[in-house]
């Protein structure tokens, strides 16, 4: 970048810039490194007092100008404010650094806040299903099999073939709804014909039936099932997997 000297007299006018008027000013003339012509220059009037200061300091001058040049170009990309510091000692020697604090931060990607919206999506989900399964009525395979009157290993084959809900709490094991076996101890004749509307996840089958639903009249599934409306209940799974409704 750049070299200082007296501007002529009469002023020859640089592209770009304002010419120089004859006066007792001078001015710095700042043009590109690799540029044979004058496109890429300017120059900036100063009191002579300022410029003879300065052409001393050529090689500071052009570190200022570069982290000048930089800073801007950073802030027009990035659309955030950041900056530097010049600090000059006694004799008169300049020290450039960066601006502390937020204000120097670059702004986070739209990948790195994606991500982050969708860790903590995950994270209330684990918590929400984390509570579901502390409720009272959600048995552990033993408890549930001794109410079914069967053994442990047969209540893991039939939820396995989808005869029974059993919800998946990693650590904790499965959890069974208490309340999808009636008063004789049958459980929910129709939960195969749920798996195979809604899909295999049992968490999405446990949704739907404890949702309310508008075709259920504000209904749960599980409570017109309690009412012996099954076959509205199919219906409603049915609209749900082709996505009539929410």
């Amino acid at each position: 970048m750049a070299n200082t000297k007296s501007a002529p007299t009469p002023a020859k006018r640089i592209k770009g810039a304002p010419a120089v008027r004859p006066a007792a000013a001078s001015a710095m003339l700042v043009r590109s490194g690799s540029a044979t012509s004058n496109d890429d220059a300017f120059a900036i009037k100063l009191p002579s007092s300022v410029l003879k200061t300065l052409s001393a300091r050529q090689p500071t001058i052009k570190r200022l100008m570069e982290t000048l040049g930089q800073t801007i170009v950073r802030n027009q990309k990035s659309g955030r404010a950041s900056g530097f510091t010049v600090m000059i000692d006694a004799e008169g020697n300049p020290e450039v650094s960066a601006l502390p604090g937020p204000v120097a931060e670059q702004p986070v990607a739209e990948e790195d806040r994606l991500d982050d919206a969708l860790r903590a999506a995950r994270e209330r989900g684990r918590l929400r299903a984390a509570e579901i399964l502390d409720q009272a009525d959600m048995l552990t395979a033993e408890v549930f099999a001794e109410r079914l009157g069967v053994s442990r290993v047969t209540v893991n084959a039939r939820r396995q073939k989808h005869e029974l809900l059993g919800l998946d709490g990693a650590k904790r094991g499965f959890r069974f709804p208490a309340w999808q076996v009636d008063e004789d101890g049958k459980p929910l004749g129709m939960l195969p014909q749920l798996f195979e509307l809604l899909g295999d996840s049992p968490w999405g089958v446990y949704r739907f039936l404890t949702q309310r639903h508008a075709v259920l009249n504000g209904a749960t599934a599980r409570e017109a099932l309690g009412r012996g409306k099954t076959e509205q209940v199919l219906q409603a799974a049915e609209s749900l997997a082709r996505g009539d409704f929410s």
